[in-house]
Parts: C-alpha cells; sequence; structure tokens
C-alpha cells in the first residue's frame, strides 16, 4: 500500500523495481537505473541515498556528479534538497571529501535552501562534525532559524565525538534550562557519554534523575550505566544493568566495565555467569583484548588459552579476519603478555612465531618485555638485536632490562647506541622514558658525567622547557645529582620544577638527609607540609635519617608520632631509623625499651633490621649488657648469624673484653667456617685522564 503511494506518476514501474532492488542488492538496483533512459531527480536520490546509508560514499558522489552533468541542459532535472542531503550523509562517513562538502554547502545557501530546510541543514551540520569541522557545525548552528530535536542531538554528538565534551555539556544546559527543549532518550544517551568521559558523576546522577521522571531509564539503561561505570560506581552500574533485560550490548558493558574498574574478581563471576561467551565473542572481536587482561591480572592461564583457542577458531572461520587490521597487533601483544606474565615464555614465544598476520614492531617490543620481566634478559638481548625495525619503546625497554636486572653499564651504553644510529640517520629519538631509565642507570653508577650529558640532551630536545615540565624527568635528574653528591644541582633542578609531586619532594629530602644535612632536609620537609603535599611513608624514612644525623632526637620522635596524622603505619625502615637515632646519641636504654614494646605488632615489626641497628649503636658505645640481650634476638634469624656474631665480637673489642671476642669470632668460625663474611664493595665514577 506504501509503494502505490510511491509510484503513483511516470516512470512507476521502473521505480518500483528500482525500491525492491534496493532492498536486496544494491549492484542490481544500479544495473536497473542504468536500463531507464531518462531519469527524474526522485530516481537519482533513491540510489544516492541507498549508498550513503551503506557506507559508500565514493559511488554516492560519483553519481552525484553524473546527476549534475545531466542537469545542465534540464533545470528540471537538478537536486533537490533531498538528494543534497544524501550527499551530505555520503561526506560524513568520507572526511577526505570535506572540501566538496565546503563546496556544496556555499552553493545551496545562494538556492535558500539551507536556512528553510531543517533536515537539509541538520545534514551539513552532522557532516561537519562527523569530519572534525566542529566550528564550521557550530556556526551553522547558530545560523538556523529553526532547529528540531535531530539538530540539537546532531550538535551534541559532534561536540562528543571531536572530545569537546565540556561544550556539549554547556549546549545540554543551555537546551533544557535556555530555550526550555525537553531532550529525548538520544539526548540523554549522548549526554551520557559526555559525563562517562569528563567522569562528571554529578551531571550524571542529575541527568539520570531527569531520564527516570521522563520515563527514559530503560531505554538509555545502557548509558547510564556506562556512565557509572567510568564514574568508578560499580553497584550503581550493576543495579541499572539489572533493571532491563540483558542484551548483548550490556553484557559487553559491564565486562568492560569492571575491568576498567579493576574488579577482576566480579568480572570473572560475571563471565561465568553467561551461558553465551562464544556469542559475545562474535559479535565484538575487541572484547578478546579486556578477556585477555583479566586472564593476566588473576593469572587464568587455563582460562586464557581457553579464551585464545576461541580466538584461533574464528580466525579460522574467517569470521573476523577481515576486519582485525591494526586491533589484530593488539589482540597479539595481550596475547602475548598474557603467556609472559602467567610464566609461560614457551607458549607467548609460540603464538609470536605463529602470528598469521604481519609482525609489527609491537609485537617484537611485547616479547622483548616479556623475557624481561622473567629475568631473561640474554634472550631478550638477543631478540633485540634481530629485530627489523625498533622504535623509542624496543630501545627504552631493553633499556629498562638491563637496569632492573644490575646492568645499568649496558643499558647507558644501549642509551648511546641509539643516537648514533639516530645522528646516522636511521634511527629514532628518545622520549622522557627513556631519559628516565638513562639518569636511573647513571644513579647506579654514580655517573654524574654522563648523567649531565643526559640532563643537556633534554635541554637541547625541549629548549625554554628541560625539565621543568616533566615531573618524572625532573625527579630523576634530582635523584641522579643526589646520589651523585651535587646537591647543589639537585636543588637547582628540583626549584626550577614548575610541578613537584610527593616522589619529587621526597627525592631532594632525602638527597639532603643522606649526605648529612639534616636541618637542610627538615626545612624542605616543613616547606612540602606548607606546600598542602601529603608525605607518604618514604618521605618519613627520609626525615627520620635527617633527625638521626643532625641528632634532633626530640623532634625525630614527633615527627614519627606525627605518621599516624596522615594514616600511615609505622614499618620495619620507620622503627630501624628511630632506633639508630636513639642509638648514635647514646639512648640505648630509651632504644631497648622500644624494641620491646613493638614486638608482638604487625609481622616484620621487630625484625633483624632492627635489632642489628641497635647492636651497631651498643659497638658504638661499648654497652656490652645491651649487646648481649641483643645478640641472640639477631641469631634467631639464621640469614643473620654471622653478622650478628661479629657484630657482637666488636661490641666485645669496644669494651675491651678482647677473650670474649676472640671466642665468638672463634665459635663463628666453628660454625660457619668464615669469620670474615662476603666483602663489601664501592663504587666511585671518576673522569678519564687526559694525555
Amino acid at each position: 500500500m506504501v509503494r502505490t503511494q510511491e509510484v503513483s506518476y511516470d516512470q512507476k514501474g521502473n521505480r518500483f523495481k528500482l525500491k525492491l532492488w534496493l532492498a536486496n542488492s544494491l549492484s542490481h538496483a544500479h544495473q536497473l537505473f542504468d536500463e531507464v533512459p531518462v531519469k527524474d531527480p526522485p530516481l537519482w536520490t533513491s540510489l544516492i541515498a541507498a549508498y550513503a546509508r551503506h557506507c559508500q560514499p565514493e559511488n554516492a558522489l560519483h553519481l552525484f556528479f553524473l546527476m549534475l552533468r545531466q542537469s545542465k541542459p534540464d533545470l528540471e532535472a537538478c537536486p533537490n534538497h533531498f538528494a543534497i542531503t544524501a550527499v551530505a550523509r555520503a561526506i560524513a562517513s568520507a572526511p577526505q571529501h570535506l572540501l566538496f562538502g565546503h563546496v556544496l554547502h556555499a552553493c545551496i545557501i545562494k538556492t535558500g535552501i539551507v536556512p528553510g530546510k531543517v533536515v537539509a541543514g541538520t545534514s551539513f551540520l552532522d557532516m561537519y562534525s562527523k569530519c572534525g569541522a566542529v566550528e564550521s557545525a557550530r556556526k551553522l548552528f547558530e545560523d538556523m532559524s529553526y532547529r528540531n530535536h535531530v539538530t540539537w542531538n546532531a550538535m551534541l554528538f559532534g561536540y562528543m565525538q571531536n572530545s569537546m565534551e565540556s561544550h556539549g555539556l554547556m549546549l545540554f544546559y543551555r537546551m533544557k534550562c535556555g530555550e526550555f527543549i525537553a531532550p529525548d532518550e538520544y539526548s540523554i544517551s549522548t549526554v551520557m557519554s559526555g559525563c562517562a568521559h569528563v567522569q562528571d558523576l554529578v551531571l550524571g546522577m542529575q541527568v539520570h534523575g531527569y531520564a527516570i521522571r521522563g520515563g527514559f531509564e530503560v531505554s538509555c539503561a545502557n548509558s547510564i550505566a556506562n556512565m557509572y561505570f567510568s564514574c568508578g560506581r560499580i553497584v550503581c552500574a550493576k543495579i541499572i544493568v539489572d533493571v532491563v533485560h540483558k542484551d548483548m550490548v550490556s553484557k559487553l558493558l559491564s565486562i568492560r566495565g569492571y575491568i576498567l574498574n579493576h574488579s577482576y574478581v566480579d568480572a570473572f563471576r560475571y563471565l561465568c555467569s553467561l551461558d553465551n561467551i562464544v556469542e559475545i565473542l562474535n559479535t565484538d572481536y575487541t572484547i578478546f583484548v579486556p578477556l585477555l587482561t583479566l586472564c593476566t591480572k588473576l593469572s587464568l592461564v587455563r582460562v586464557g588459552k581457553q579464551v585464545h583457542g576461541l580466538f584461533i577458531a574464528l580466525v579460522h572461520s574467517n569470521k573476523i579476519i577481515k576486519s582485525l587490521d591494526e586491533n589484530g597487533t593488539i589482540i597479539g601483544c595481550t596475547l602475548i603478555e598474557m603467556y609472559c606474565k602467567c610464566g609461560d615464555i614457551a607458549e607467548g614465544k609460540k603464538v609470536f612465531e605463529t602470528w598469521p598476520w604481519e609482525q609489527h614492531v609491537s609485537l617484537w617490543n611485547t616479547l622483548v618485555s616479556g623475557y624481561i620481566q622473567n629475568g631473561l634478559v640474554e634472550a631478550a638481548s638477543v631478540l633485540f638485536e634481530v629485530m627489523p625495525e625498533k622504535d623509542v619503546v624496543s630501545w627504552t625497554s631493553m633499556m629498562t632490562g638491563f637496569v632492573q636486572n644490575d646492568m645499568p653499564q649496558e643499558g647507558l651504553n644501549l642509551l648511546g647506541k641509539m643516537y648514533c644510529s639516530s645522528e646516522e640517520g636511521y634511527g629514532v629519538d628518545g622520549n622522557s622514558l627513556t631519559f628516565v631509565v638513562g639518569l636511573e642507570a647513571c644513579t647506579c653508577l654514580t655517573d654524574l658525567e654522563r648523567g649531565k650529558q643526559i640532563h643537556a640532551k633534554i635541554i637541547r630536545r625541549s629548549p625554554g622547557s628541560g625539565a621543568n615540565n616533566n615531573v618524572v624527568v625532573g625527579t630523576a635528574l634530582v635523584e641522579m645529582y643526589s646520589r651523585s653528591g651535587s646537591l647543589h644541582y639537585a636543588r637547582r633542578v628540583f626549584d626550577s620544577m614548575e610541578q613537584k609531586n610527593v616522589v619529587a619532594w621526597t627525592s631532594i629530602l632525602t638527597g639532603f638527609a643522606a649526605h648529612g644535612y639534616g636541618f637542610q632536609a627538615l626545612e624542605v620537609f616543613h616547606k612540602m607540609l606548607n606546600n598542602g603535599i601529603k608525605p607518604n611513608a618514604v618521605t618519613f624514612v627520609a626525615v627520620l635519617t635527617a633527625c638521626s644525623h643532625c641528632g634532633l632526637v626530640d623532634e625525630g620522635l614527633r615527627c614519627f608520632k606525627e605518621m599516624k596524622n596522615y594514616g600511615l603505619i609505622p614499618e620495619e625502615d620507620h622503627y630501624t631509623c628511630l632506633i639508630d637515632m636513639l642509638g648514635r646519641h647514646g639512648r640505648l636504654e630509651d632504644a631497648w625499651l622500644l624494641v620491646n614494646g613493638i614486638q608482638g605488632q604487625a609481622d616484620g615489626a621487630s625484625s633483624g633490621a632492627i635489632w642489628a641497628a641497635l647492636l651497631g649503636a651498643c659497638q658504638l658505645y661499648g654497652n656490652v649488657e645491651i649487646g648481649r640481650k641483643v645478640a641472640p634476638k639477631i641469631l634467631k634469624n639464621g640469614n643473620q648469624n654471622s653478622r650478628a656474631r661479629i657484630a657482637l665480637s666488636n661490641v666485645y673489642a669496644a669494651a675491651g673484653m678482647w677473650n670474649e671476642a676472640y671466642g665468638t669470632r672463634r665459635a663463628l668460625q666453628i660454625s660457619e667456617g668464615d669469620a670474615n663474611g662476603e666483602a663489601a664493595i664501592s663504587r666511585v665514577c671518576v673522569p678519564p685522564l687526559l694525555s
């Protein structure tokens, strides 16, 4: 009945057949279209719109150009606003033709189509938004004399799609509160996506309340749940999802939401409650990545292998092989990472070697990182050397592997090799993380000269700013200069940093404390508190060390008590510093009472390190009485028997009790065969001598 209305004019038979073919096959429809000798605008528009709907913009534009060529001798065959609307929709899916969209828009403005036809104006607005020309879309929106819900929604979507969520939320406020237009379900869904992206929970809850009053909660449930998941409100999101029938979108949303919020156990339980996981994977193959991430975090290697098997089955069935593209590389990297982090290096290597698509450099980098994480630095180095292509991630990962496995010199050598290859024209330039790893290697080696060279490279790479606007690089520089004894440079770098977090403050504070500048360290600590920076556990270790070196026992005790004000529980390092501070200044009885008082608290609170600090103080002051009490405590820890006996022997020697000292050393020789223990070493880097 509807079709009889559509074809009640000339050539109705051809047009009727065309409508039928459009529902089945565009190629057959186009073939029938070509057989029509005289084509009127509705006929052209039908096929152009069909190509636009089926995301074939090239064919749609080609037909439109042919239509324009035919319309030159026959003005009645000129495109109408329906044809222009279809062309705008086609350009929206092909941003490379935006220039033609501008030209077409300029031409039809002369005809007056856009101001008078809200459909055509909305189509061009949508075209500009989807092609990234948001300012053009905004100008068109403001110039329109009449706007319907579709127009408002198109502008809202344009802002959200182009990462201008704040503008979109302001437009929504203007729509509802400024021009009193009641948002529909599409408006609410779009605004919810914006709230999710910027994590604006308050506005999201307000819009949710409006959705409940307007009766849109069920139809917008997935958007509302996504907003709650993005804002970390898992319970609220779960309630919304449970309200509606669980469709495929809500299932995918729930899986991603749990994993996004690191609720891996809840995600696993939710997956176990589903009975159509294969259908879910068939619907959206990108869900493989969060599923494999889940298996990695929970070390579920057997479940990961099952997911891997499903992926292989889908690939072999050719259901996803055509649409993988770059997402295939992401899945491959996630698979390799899953096996490597679960300790199955052989399986990760097998995935890499049998990967059916191009072995992108990301796959190489993931396997190199997997080797490093499992301590296989040599295997990682061999793989790194045979890589056909290396990017900055490749170089930085290998450098990190060397530094983390106590091979800082090799890490610095690799950094030099990277920049030598860069100067020869086939290398890469380092990023912030590369410099941080290089500075960490210099810190381990106390290599001040090479650290300065890296600092100079950072300054040349970012003239005028250097490390000032990168807190991570700035902190690494402070650490390097502090460990190398150049506190003047460390302070200059620290003072020049535009942003300072607790790690940066702790780094400079530790540097002063370690080198005996306790008063400067305390000055930095108080300045840190005045700037509203909350100290962490490492900060208080540095503060107690500074108080110990300066003899500020009462100040140290006060700072120790202040830890509770910041929600920190004293750990072994804090007690060790406190005992050392009391022992250094002869308050051995107080130290002994304190150690006895902390026995029975959290595990490790009264471990060997604390007793060793007290025994060292006994050696310093020749206190044999307390030393005899402390030594048996340390001897309970078999790993520190030799150290305890040597320290007790030194206590006896300091008190002039040579027979007891000899007896203790002799007992150690009999029990362990070596009274000297393992010799300690220290390293100092000196510049080469110039001949």
